[in-house]
């Protein structure tokens, strides 16, 4: 009886107690809390469920964090039939370091590629890091980790004059870079791509790039939202900022394309808006991290950290 009542004792005690009493030692400060927690799961490796076994495996005091074999790709819940993976293979410090267009031409697999140096999950928020100096696409001198929208497995390539065109993703903005100036950084966290030259023979490019501008380096603190690209530079011939934003702050964006008209909502606030000038053909997403502002600079260390979570996207005629 006595060694069934300690049984009973132990599965009562993880399913009541383990979570919140020990991460609430932890957070006191209190001696001995990581030696309790081994104990426990210690004396739980001797219990007869099988599940309460990896509930307590699964469970790490220091850093209070929680392990995870998830993949960056099915915590976002996404696949290779409707995003592309841009990001890089070696150090980021190396010569060997190299930028993939498609991740998977490295030979990185698509449903578990993870990179702590680029792209990673911590099982809720999937990390897009990018560093300055380090190898980017030829199209660009900024060093990017992004995902470039698909639409069945061919890159979408869609008219901003039909139809309603939307992305919503959840964001949060932990460190800016070192711009070229090297007392600014801007991240670009999503943006609405447009062709190097549209059906007219306008040069667009980027359509609007959604940013956030500060201090070099920065990690904490206030920042500005920053709203670049054809629409605003071109457009209204210059880039728009907006006040009240901040690193490690989550906010949801939603980037609509419509009625040849471009527009950004905070939530359900309309943050911008602005109608193109000129034919609105052979568009695309792209979320993630893209430096700017660092072209032809050296490696030193300098990255950008951006997290996403929450991202959708819907093309309605």
């Amino acid at each position: 009886m006595k060694t069934k009542s300690i049984k009973d004792y132990q599965m009562n005690y993880l399913k009541s107690n383990l979570v919140y009493g020990f991460i609430s030692l932890c957070l006191l400060g209190l001696t001995g809390c990581s030696n309790d927690v081994d104990q426990v799961g210690n004396d739980l490796t001797n219990a007869s469920s099988d599940k309460t076994t990896n509930i307590v495996t699964d469970f790490k005091v220091a850093g209070i964090t929680t392990a995870t074999t998830a993949s960056p790709t099915s915590v976002l819940g996404i696949t290779s039939s409707k995003w592309k993976i841009n990001s890089s293979t070696g150090s980021p410090s190396s010569s060997s370091q190299k930028y993939w267009d498609d991740i998977t031409d490295s030979g990185a697999n698509y449903a578990t590629y993870s990179d702590t140096n680029y792209f990673y999950t911590d099982g809720s928020w999937v990390y897009f890091k990018a560093w300055r100096g380090t190898k980017t696409s030829s199209s660009s001198g900024n060093p990017r980790t992004e995902l470039r929208e698909m639409i069945s497995g061919s890159a979408a390539n869609w008219n901003g004059s039909s139809g309603t065109h939307s992305m919503t993703w959840t964001v949060k903005v932990d460190k800016l870079p070192k711009g070229k100036d090297g007392s600014t950084g801007v991240v670009c966290f999503g943006q609405i791509h447009g062709p190097e030259k549209n059906s007219n023979g306008v040069e667009v490019d980027d359509i609007i790039r959604c940013q956030f501008y500060g201090t070099a380096n920065q990690s904490t603190g206030t920042v500005k939202l920053k709203i670049s690209g054809y629409i605003t530079e071109t457009v209204l011939g210059e880039s728009k900022t907006y006040t009240g934003y901040n690193l490690g702050s989550t906010y949801t964006f939603t980037l609509k394309y419509y009625g040849s008209t471009v527009y950004l909502y905070n939530g359900s606030t309309l943050v911008f808006s602005q109608k193109m000038n000129t034919s609105c053909d052979s568009n695309y997403f792209k979320v993630g991290d893209y430096l700017q502002s660092v072209q032809s600079q050296s490696y030193d260390g300098s990255y950008g950290l951006v997290g996403i979570k929450n991202l959708s996207v819907t093309h309605t005629n």
